[in-house]
């Protein structure tokens, strides 16, 4: 009887064991994955935004603390600390301090692909690369042409548009990237001006993400900010940092393709700041396939992108919920991949590249229309979305397709709808031309048919020209846009 007791309390101490490493693992995976439910941060660090005229110097004795870093115009700095005190204790206890706007831990953020959907496919034929022709894969793909994104091409490239694109840096040395100077940008990581990508588990994210932007838009200018390790791993002071210097470089996109589960007051008064200087701001949904609230995608003047399949699916993957905005092809699509691998192209899945393919339409848009502010981008992409799928419509907002596909073909076709002959304002001319075309045999509206079906109808006829005569002459409603 006594061996048998022992017997049982060995497999109960055995089974104790088992389940703390089990538990130990998860932690340890939650802060890789960026999920962070542990609320996994910085060691002894805490970000610190005081209110004007206070100085850090006013707290630190308290814990013996150092400013490491500093925004001074934003008066947010980060502070390090002896590791003998707790890092939420140290916030909580300096949020309740007036003249503190907010303290808070370092919160660690992580890339999508690190924990989900992590495996890219080199293409190893490795193509040489001829601008607007060569890889077949990159530019002849489902991904654009469900979006329409090569149309769109007809009408804009993105030409001076800005795009940031806060990730683990590029690949300088890519042929895709051979116009980017190596200095463009800055790496907050390790704190210089060249933020190219280096060795690690997410070699190459980065670069792939650039490569879709420049996919959509050709002739956008990136500019690379490097927030993440070459693990995947960032932290919330250095993409707050990242966020800022793309207001200083007056940017026109930002491009997110990370999440976070816990929210962080210095990433999300960064958003704000930019989304009062109008910035159109994208981000990837997140890879764990749930509809938790995940950021910075969630904050207000983001465009929160998840990811479909080829079918028009949801991707197994791809996280979804309220604040989904629009889908957009997400698996297995063709990009740059970082020259250190076996190929300089190939495949790779997730959340993270259905983003930029938003934005990269986003700069088209913009270059037909560059008044349009971040907020007011983000409802005119859910407006021109489009609803009927593959496998049926959608009714938005759904929480799994937000208000549809993007469909940047529609876009940029909105914007010039009514314009026949292609002049870039819409006035006598183009009704003119429409009569010619439809009574004597003139010439088609372009670059697409499309811009005659002025009151979109489904059809080119009398009835266009009579709708653009009374928008032209008697301040008609305006060519429609569907």
């Amino acid at each position: 009887m006594r061996k048998i007791r022992y017997l049982v309390r060995g497999t109960f101490v055995f089974i104790s064991i088992l389940l703390i490493l089990v538990m130990i693992q998860q932690s340890i995976a939650s802060n890789r994955n960026g999920k962070l439910s542990y609320k996994a941060s910085v060691p002894n660090q805490v970000i610190l935004c005081l209110e004007r005229g206070r100085s850090a110097n006013e707290f630190l004795s308290d814990i013996r603390g150092n400013v490491i870093k500093e925004m001074p115009r934003r008066n947010i700095m980060l502070i390090d600390f002896p590791d003998n005190i707790p890092v939420e204790k140290v916030a909580n206890a300096f949020g309740r301090r007036a003249g503190v706007v907010f303290a808070q831990p370092n919160y660690l953020c992580g890339l999508p692909e690190i924990n989900c959907q992590d495996e890219y496919t080199p293409d190893l034929n490795n193509p040489v690369y001829i601008a607007g022709i060569s890889p077949g894969p990159y530019y002849n793909q489902q991904a654009t042409n469900s979006s329409g994104a090569d149309s769109a091409n007809l009408f804009s490239t993105g030409s001076g548009i800005v795009v940031a694109v806060i990730d683990n840096g590029i690949d300088f040395g890519h042929p895709l990237f051979a116009d980017i100077p190596d200095s463009t940008g800055y790496d907050f990581v390790d704190n210089d001006g060249e933020p190219a990508e280096e060795t690690g588990d997410m070699l190459g994210h980065g670069t792939f993400v650039s490569g879709l932007i420049k996919l959509v838009a050709p002739d956008c200018i990136l500019i690379p900010y490097r927030a993440f390790d070459e693990s995947g791993i960032g932290d919330s002071y250095a993409i707050a940092m990242a966020i800022y210097r793309a207001i200083d470089d007056s940017v026109d996109i930002i491009n997110m393709s990370f999440n976070t589960y816990t929210s962080s007051s210095v990433i999300e008064t960064a958003v704000a700041a930019a989304r009062q200087a109008g910035i159109t701001m994208v981000a990837s949904s997140g890879n764990d396939s749930c509809s938790t609230t995940s950021y910075p995608a969630a904050y207000a003047g983001v465009i929160m992108v998840g990811a479909i399949d080829s079918l028009d699916y949801l991707a197994a993957y791809s996280n979804y919920g309220a604040y989904l905005d629009v889908v957009a092809p997400g698996v297995m699509v063709y990009s740059a991949l970082h020259t250190d691998y076996e190929s300089d192209w190939g495949y790779w899945s997730g959340t993270s590249f259905a983003a930029p393919q938003v934005s990269g339409g986003c700069a088209l848009i913009l270059e037909l229309e560059p008044s349009l502010t971040g907020d007011s981008m983000e409802v005119f992409i859910r407006e021109t979305a489009e609803t009927g799928l593959l496998w049926g419509t959608v009714v938005p907002c759904d929480t799994l397709y937000g208000y549809g596909r993007d469909n940047v073909l529609r876009s940029v076709t909105c914007l010039r709808r009514g314009d026949v002959d292609n002049s870039g304002q819409i006035d006598s001319l183009d009704y003119q031309y429409l009569i010619n075309y439809l009574n004597y045999g003139g010439p088609a509206p372009t670059p697409i048919i499309g811009l005659g079906d002025v009151d979109c109808s489904g059809a080119v006829n009398s009835l266009d020209v009579s709708y653009l005569i009374n928008y032209v002459n008697f301040s008609g409603p305006k060519p429609c846009c569907q």
